[in-house]
């Protein structure tokens, strides 16, 4: 593994996720020395240390390894299978939901 070229995708995850190495290092719990250490690829993170950091800028964990960028179409496909037995009422107050959730940022 490259840990260097992983450390750069965890800077870049990071930083589209609006987060300096500060609040990242306060969600992940680690010192922000640490975690300039892990993007600049002289610390090798454990998987626990990546899982954190995938919940914390909500990458996956195959997207900071790989850099290939998942699809979220399952999801849709689940989803759609759930609205199929949804009331109207049930499917707009869904509908309003996912409204709320996007506007938060």
């Amino acid at each position: 593994m490259d840990y260097k070229i992983i450390g750069k995708r965890i800077k870049s995850a990071r930083k589209a996720s609006g987060l300096t190495q500060e609040k990242l290092s306060e969600k992940i719990a680690v010192s922000t020395n640490y975690l300039s250490k892990i993007e600049g690829g002289h610390e090798k993170p454990n998987l626990e240390m990546l899982e954190k950091i995938c919940v914390a800028t909500d990458y996956s964990l195959a997207e900071l390894l790989t850099g290939v960028v998942e699809t979220r179409q399952y999801l849709q496909k689940d989803i759609a299978e759930i609205l199929e037995n949804c009331s109207p009422k049930q499917v707009r107050l869904i509908y309003d939901i996912i409204v709320r959730i996007s506007e938060e940022k």
